[in-house]
């Protein structure tokens, strides 16, 4: 049996049976917590290793991941998501809920959800994100090199100075090293050349 895929379509009684348990869990909503918010987008875009739904209560959208749906047809499975990320719609947008906090426990309930967050699945196929190479800055203080991850330099873009532990100079951008600096923007490369 070959792999599901992002690219292959649900079968229709998985797609009906999401659609069912959406319809179910927002109707819920509105009647027993007076609901009034359009009813959220549904997407099948998710692509993770790690979540089978995912909520994006700003833009009023509930993610699933196709895969592992393809993975876990089973209606308890399917309700329970869906469930969940409905009760993380309802509880941020109605109640200004944040996580899996008290409130969005009491929401996933009154949905019939489990109000846990997380679970167990299947989640063979599903995509696996690489690591983004964390960028660095190089810097230099009298005694040693360091690299500065992407925070402590844009701390730096923004005035913060930094002194070195060993040697007790401030610690500054090792300018013999421009490339790494090259993607910045004129404002950026212009304040880091008046900061010498």
């Amino acid at each position: 049996m070959a792999l599901a895929n992002y690219h292959d379509p649900l079968p229709e009684t998985l797609e009906a049976d999401i659609q069912r348990a959406f319809e179910t869990s927002y109707q819920l909503a509105v009647e027993q917590l007076d609901y009034a918010d359009p009813k959220p987008i549904l997407s099948f875009g998710l692509r993770s290793a790690r979540m089978a739904g995912r909520a994006v209560p700003h833009q009023n959208l509930i993610e699933l991941n196709k895969v592992i749906f393809r993975n876990n047809p089973q209606w308890d499975f399917v309700y329970d998501t869906v469930g969940h990320e409905m009760a993380h719609i309802v509880a941020t947008r109605q109640y200004g809920s944040r996580g899996h906090d008290r409130i969005w426990k009491r929401v996933a309930q009154v949905l019939g959800a489990t109000p846990k967050a997380a679970g167990a699945f299947d989640t063979t196929g599903a995509e696996v994100r690489k690591p983004q190479r964390r960028r660095t800055y190089p810097f230099v203080c009298a005694c040693q090199a360091f690299d500065f991850g992407s925070q402590r330099f844009a701390n730096f873009l923004k005035g913060s100075r930094y002194q070195c532990r060993a040697c007790k100079t401030e610690i500054k951008p090792d300018l013999a090293k421009k490339e790494a600096f090259v993607d910045l923007s004129f404002a950026k490369r212009t304040k880091l050349v008046r900061s010498r």
